[in-house]
């Protein structure tokens, strides 16, 4: 088990009641109930940020392919383009 930190909540009394019992019936802490409850909480924030980050991925591929098909595509290596005018400029500035 990972290492455990203190921390300190405020809960309404109705809460913490519930919270209690629902404990006692799975048999658990609340502590255990609450460690339980933040980790599902934190899976649900990452899958839906992999999931926007998905939907926005998609997005730009459409773009792209919009307007691929309306300009047309660059069939160069823009990067080893871009690197070798980077190191050009860098060497005449070094002459």
């Amino acid at each position: 088990m990972a290492e455990l930190i203190r921390v300190q909540v405020m809960l309404d009394k109705s809460d913490q009641d519930e919270l209690r019992e629902i404990a006692q019936e799975q048999g658990k802490s609340v502590s255990e109930l609450l460690r339980e409850l933040v980790r599902r909480y934190l899976e649900e924030q990452r899958r839906a940020e992999s999931e926007q980050f998905r939907r926005t991925l998609a997005k730009l591929r459409e773009i792209r392919e919009r307007n691929a098909a309306r300009y047309g595509a660059y069939e160069g290596d823009l990067m080893r383009e871009v690197r070798e005018d980077y190191e050009r400029e860098q060497e005449e500035k070094w002459q």
